[in-house]
């Protein structure tokens, strides 16, 4: 199970995660998140706090993925705050490394933006 909250913080969405991300779980997710984008016009960039974590699988990449399109066409950015060791190589794997930068902390991640 995950706990999750999302608020907006300027111009970007803050995702705390703190559990397991998986198929169970990532329905709630995606339509909080969803939810936040269509409530907040200015909202752009996407900063999830990780360092919760404890597992994510194919279906929670795939949330990610799909709520970074959504900020990636209001110009925005992804960003995964504290990423442990295990977390961070899924991302990696997935290719997340890509289309994200990985930070020590959220007030870092607001900075870049």
């Amino acid at each position: 199970m995950v706990r999750f909250s999302v608020k907006v913080v300027g111009q970007a969405l803050v995702a705390t995660l703190d559990g397991d991300l998986d198929l169970h779980t990532c329905p709630q997710l995606k339509d909080a998140l969803t939810e936040a984008f269509e409530q907040n016009s200015q909202a752009k960039h996407l900063v999830f706090d990780v360092r919760h974590l404890t597992f994510i699988d194919s279906s929670g990449l795939g949330v990610i993925l799909g709520r970074y399109r959504a900020a990636q066409e209001r110009g925005g950015k992804l960003f995964f705050v504290k990423a442990d060791p295990r977390i961070q190589r899924v991302l990696r794997l997935s290719g997340m490394h890509r289309i994200a930068e990985f930070v020590d902390s959220t007030a870092e991640a607001l900075d870049r933006v």
